[in-house]
């Protein structure tokens, strides 16, 4: 191609307005930052107030106790971005929620995609909850996952070394929906006889409504209250 062709093929482009300021990911190196995200969590604190990053980094250092030092980068709004040198360290991280700042919660999730905050959820979170007063002959891990499904979603049931969950209580890891009341009673149902009453206990729950029961906020704030 001479340079006069080369000068006449530039006179015929034109860029359109709409497309001025804007520019395509292309698959190569969106697939490339979409598994830089993969070694990431975002997280939100539940708090009304602001919240200082070198605090909370300094917190949640000594409570994760990550083989490597984490990242902690603010994305704002009470938002922040964990990456994480080592896979193991995340996935601890994750099976060891919740997390508390200041007794307020830590949702965290896996980014979505390339990580656009602004698409992010921040719905769900992990518990071990204790369900009380269960029927020992209810005691077995099928029923127990029925159970859960009355709280959230189920992610695992205790059980000892035999596979037998029979004990003080039940105790199940469930996937809540933050959003949404918490459950504190079930009841189990018999044909001519008394509901029976089973409370659920909530291990290492954070601040909440009294008013309405649910996380992210106290009764002072409460629309209800």
């Amino acid at each position: 191609m001479d340079t006069e062709e080369l000068i006449r093929k530039c006179k015929a482009i034109t860029i359109r307005e709409e497309d001025k300021g804007r520019i395509t990911l292309e698959v190569n190196l969106k697939n490339k930052k979409e598994q830089m995200m993969a070694g990431c969590l975002v997280g939100k604190v539940l708090f009304t107030k602001g919240v200082n990053k070198e605090g909370l980094k300094a917190v949640l250092q000594q409570v994760w106790r990550t083989f490597k030092e984490v990242k902690i980068e603010s994305v704002g709004n009470n938002i922040f971005m964990f990456k994480y040198v080592e896979e193991a360290d995340k996935k601890r991280v994750l099976k060891g929620e919740p997390w508390h700042f200041d007794t307020v919660l830590i949702v965290l999730a896996e980014p979505r995609g390339i990580g656009e905050v602004a698409k992010q959820s921040f719905t769900h979170t992990s518990f071990w909850v204790q369900i009380r007063n269960v029927l020992l002959a209810c005691m077995d891990k099928e029923f127990l996952q029925d159970l859960g499904r009355k709280i959230g979603s189920v992610e695992e049931v205790q059980i000892d070394d035999n596979g037998d969950c029979i004990g003080e209580f039940a105790r199940i890891r469930v996937s809540i929906n933050i959003t949404q009341s918490l459950e504190k009673i079930l009841f189990l149902k018999q044909e001519g006889e008394t509901d029976i009453l089973m409370p659920v206990v909530y291990e290492r729950l954070p601040n909440f409504c009294y008013c309405c029961g649910v996380i992210g906020h106290q009764y002072k704030e409460c629309g209800k209250y």
